[in-house]
């Protein structure tokens, strides 16, 4: 974490310095770096520097919900789900990364109609996402799915990912104006599963979703509890879950009770630490 003109900065060396110190989480930063398929990947998001989220308030995060596009557009949950190779497609550029990117180099929280700009036009953009979704596209298309049912499934894959870096941004914006200086870095969230950190806590958002994880039954992803259990110093774990979402369209965010609740916890997490 640095501090300069009024803006704080949070780099790769933050998020090494408290999560890659470990036999388990250095050997996954290994990897992960030297993947062949990461080649592209992992200079740009070890380059990258998050400032634009830590500028934000509240009011710009309700203003990009009330004016996006509705991201998932008119597309039915049965038709894009029915296409499981792009509901379950992941490019190598994780979701995070592009959108933490695209919020860079836009200076700003982005519309969905902003993100999809980006991917079109921007020359990082096309490289991160709008490309891979375009060969995606072609090639289910080409195994014989209808090209208007693939281009919905997309729409729902990217338009799910968006709206879930909407909820948190929007935690962790609402939650440092509780007085809680959360960090927060694409490459802590791809890798270590760790939405953002304040000193040796790391705080997660989950939605209740059997096909992923509810409470302590685990779906496909490995939960920061288990993947960072051998860190030391240890670190201490959070989490805010939310209900399985009711509203189709509407982005699904924490309550004020529930990061309110989130902020107290934290709270006592970071005297306890000053303590030691």
């Amino acid at each position: 974490m640095r501090w300069g003109s009024g803006s704080m900065t949070t780099r790769l060396e933050d998020v090494l310095l408290v999560f890659c110190v470990s036999q388990n989480t250095r050997q996954l930063y290994d990897t992960w770096r030297n993947d062949p398929r990461r080649r592209a990947v992992a200079p740009v998001v070890q380059a990258h520097e998050t400032r634009v989220v830590y500028d934000l308030t509240s009011q710009d995060i309700w203003d990009v919900c009330r004016r996006t596009e509705h991201a998932l557009g008119e597309v039915k949950r049965r038709d894009a789900e029915s296409v499981r190779r792009i509901v379950d497609w992941h490019p190598d550029f994780a979701f995070t990364h592009a959108l933490h990117i695209c919020m860079e180099r836009t200076g700003r929280l982005p519309a969905f109609g902003e993100v999809r700009d980006y991917a079109m036009t921007d020359e990082l953009g096309r490289e991160m996402l709008g490309e891979p979704a375009r060969r995606a596209i072609a090639a289910e298309v080409d195994r014989g799915t209808p090209e208007w049912l693939v281009k919905a499934a997309m729409r729902w894959r990217v338009g799910n990912a968006y709206y879930s870096f909407l909820r948190e941004t929007y935690t962790i914006v609402e939650l440092r104006s509780r007085g809680i200086p959360l960090e927060v870095h694409p490459l802590a969230d791809a890798l270590f599963r760790v939405d953002a950190w304040v000193g040796r806590t790391a705080l997660s958002l989950r939605v209740g979703n059997k096909k992923f994880r509810h409470g302590e039954h685990d779906g496909r992803k490995v939960p920061p509890e288990r993947l960072l259990a051998d860190v030391v110093p240890a670190l201490g774990f959070h989490t805010i879950e939310l209900g399985a979402a009711s509203e189709f369209g509407v982005v699904h965010l924490p309550s004020s009770g529930q990061l309110d609740a989130a902020a107290d916890g934290l709270r006592r997490a970071m005297a306890s630490a000053s303590w030691g």
